[in-house]
């Protein structure tokens, strides 16, 4: 096969360098470009023009996702490496010296190198994330942590203010009525906006009472009852903390509607989704956490068996050795948003579905006496099974098996990123999934294997006593 000349680009936060090596020419070739729509459209025509050539990124994802869209969105195909990997072959072949126009140099020959060593294909970029989607559910993430903390930073107000107020918005007053956590409710969160000193609530009307809770509802006629009596039990408290209480409650209540658009909001965009749809249908996970699942799973071919999508998750364990011991541990590297969408789907799921398998298999652990989180954790565990299994049922065969699959018969590397929302157009796969029947012949051939491996030992161990008892 001929060499390819190759273009390595090194990205930073204004921009990115690149630089040209030929196959042909000892001479080096380097650009600069802003990363402005200009500078991009310019870079694609320079690639163009260079005909076929290897285009490789240092990086993926953070400084380098302008110039990867652009690349995507013109049928560019090209290559991610990790910054590590191309930094130790820069020392190896460049030399010590770094700066940006070297750093894309070694880009460009650590690409060529790979070529020829026939494992390019691994580095390529198959799949990317759908970034509208993976914004939608990580913002309602830091939007859900915002508002628990707001919500902590109330209660601790409330019990500054008077503790008549948090003993009757926690359920534990006496006199008082009120369910508990009644101050996460819309409805208490206008009415401390409006009227955030509790004593002057005595005399407000029924009607003044629904008018500040923002919804002339039904079925609060009791609920102001009660409120009148609580403001009755407290003692005015000073502007400044009255002040503080309904900042407050008016940023957790602007939380709580930022909350509810996003929620909104990813359920028009996944209406037409499959996986979000099929996740949906399992009782127990909603629109929050399937939507975050597939976000982050982006595409169930990345990962040929559940045991990849298990340690993705950090939900899996891997073989250490260390001198003759071995034993298995917990990954260290693995998606934190997707581990706790799939924590939630366990916690949820046992309580929803009572009756089933997994509950009763979260009963049994807790009743030998394992920590509740660590038995939450294997139910979250093996519902990556149930999850990979419904998820790799929606891709038909001849959609994600090429002819050319052995140039990709290690799949991406860590470097790369997932593909576009299931259901839209992307890049093909070139890597199969494994069917649960190959998974337990491939489980059982192991057990087979360290039955043997057993036996041999063992009768080994006989064969040396004998020859040492007959000597």
């Amino acid at each position: 096969m001929k060499e390819r000349s190759a273009i390595g680009i090194d990205p930073d936060s204004k921009g990115f360098v690149c630089a040209l090596v030929r196959s042909s020419s000892a001479k080096v070739i380097t650009k600069g470009y802003m990363a402005t729509e200009a500078d991009l459209e310019s870079f694609l025509r320079w690639v163009k023009g260079e005909g076929e050539v290897i285009v490789a990124i240092e990086g993926s994802n953070g400084l380098s996702a302008p110039i990867e869209k652009a690349l995507r969105d013109a049928g560019i195909i090209f290559y991610s490496f990790a910054p590590a990997d191309t930094d130790r072959f820069r020392k190896a072949v460049l030399g010590q010296n770094k700066n940006n126009e070297k750093d894309a140099e070694s880009v460009a020959r650590y690409a060529m190198a790979m070529e020829s060593q026939g494992k390019l294909q691994r580095y390529r970029r198959v799949w990317f994330a759908d970034m509208e989607l993976r914004l939608l559910s990580r913002g309602y993430e830091r939007n859900s942590k915002a508002a628990t903390a707001e919500v902590n930073h109330l209660w601790k107000l409330l019990r500054h203010a008077s503790p008549e107020l948090y003993l009757a918005f926690g359920g534990n007053h006496p006199e008082v009525n009120l369910n508990k956590n009644m101050l996460d409710t819309q409805g208490i969160l206008s009415l401390f906006s409006e009227k955030p000193n509790v004593w002057e609530w005595k005399d407000l009307s029924e009607e003044g009472f629904l008018q500040a809770m923002g919804r002339n509802c039904r079925g609060r006629h009791a609920l102001v009852q009660e409120l009148r009596k609580l403001a009755a039990c407290v003692k005015p408290f000073p502007s400044s903390t009255a002040l503080i209480i309904q900042t407050s409650a008016r940023l957790l209540a602007q939380l709580k509607r930022d909350q509810s658009e996003i929620v909104k909001m990813m359920d028009e965009m996944t209406k037409d989704s499959p996986p979000v749809q099929t996740l949906k249908e399992m009782r127990g996970i909603a629109t929050i956490t399937s939507t975050t699942m597939i976000a982050e799973i982006i595409d169930i071919r990345r990962f040929p068996r559940e045991e990849n999508l298990a340690s993705y998750s950090g939900l899996g364990k891997k073989e250490h050795s260390t001198g003759g011991i071995t034993r298995m541990v917990a990954t260290q590297s693995f998606n934190r948003h997707l581990k706790d969408a799939f924590m939630t789907a366990a916690r949820n799921y046992g309580t929803f579905n009572p009756d089933s398998h997994l509950s009763g298999y979260y009963r049994n652990l807790v009743k030998k006496g394992m920590k509740p989180l660590e038995a939450n954790k294997r139910v979250a565990r093996a519902l990556v099974r149930v999850i990979y299994r419904k998820l790799a049922s929606l891709v038909e065969e001849d959609k994600w098996c090429s002819a050319d699959r052995k140039d990709c018969q290690e799949g991406e590397s860590d470097m790369a990123s997932g593909s576009a929302r299931s259901g839209q157009g992307g890049h093909i796969s070139n890597m199969s999934l494994s069917s649960p029947q190959n998974n337990k012949a491939r489980d059982a051939t192991k057990v087979k294997g360290r039955a043997r491996s057993t036996r041999k030992t063992k009768n080994s161990g006989r064969r040396k006593r004998n020859l040492k008892n007959i000597a």
